[in-house]
């Protein structure tokens, strides 16, 4: 009896320290679809390389929508993202948003960055967003397997 107990409180651990987000690792169960208030708020995501050999790294554009394509709930904010590769040798990253173009009224948030590390064209990335609503709770919206494009050239 006593080692099974023990062996449940390890399965317990286990299970709930497997997915623990910090500011280095994707949140792993982090919906598409998330509901602010009376709202249902999602996701998209895409991602190509920068055409610039100065500037380097990759261009991320993340636009967040209401599902009925109405007024975009106003107790949101978007601060961080991470984007984690397929490619398991290379680390998670974790940056800030240098563009945030809000629509208030289409139901849209535009959020944009370039200050990322530049991977390969075709890679699969997965992008979780960061937000805290007016009353601090943190949320995650994430977007699966976004695949990298190439530079437009």
């Amino acid at each position: 009896m006593r080692f099974s107990f023990k062996l449940v409180v390890l399965l317990f651990i286990l299970i709930f320290t497997s997915c623990t987000v910090t500011k280095k690792i994707c949140p792993c169960e982090a919906s598409q679809i998330i509901r602010l208030g009376e709202k249902e708020v999602e996701i998209n995501a895409q991602i190509s390389l920068i055409d610039s050999t100065s500037l380097g790294g990759m261009k991320v554009k993340i636009p967040l929508t209401t599902s009925d394509h109405t007024v975009l709930p106003t107790n949101f904010e978007a601060d961080y993202y991470y984007i984690r590769s397929s490619n398991l040798t290379r680390d998670a990253f974790e940056g800030k948003f240098t563009a945030i173009n809000t629509y208030f009224a289409k139901g849209i948030m535009v959020l944009e960055t370039n200050n990322t590390p530049q991977w390969d064209a075709g890679e699969l990335v997965d992008i979780a967003v960061h937000l805290t609503d007016s009353r601090g709770k943190v949320h995650f919206l994430k977007k699966d397997a976004v695949p990298i494009e190439p530079a437009n050239r």
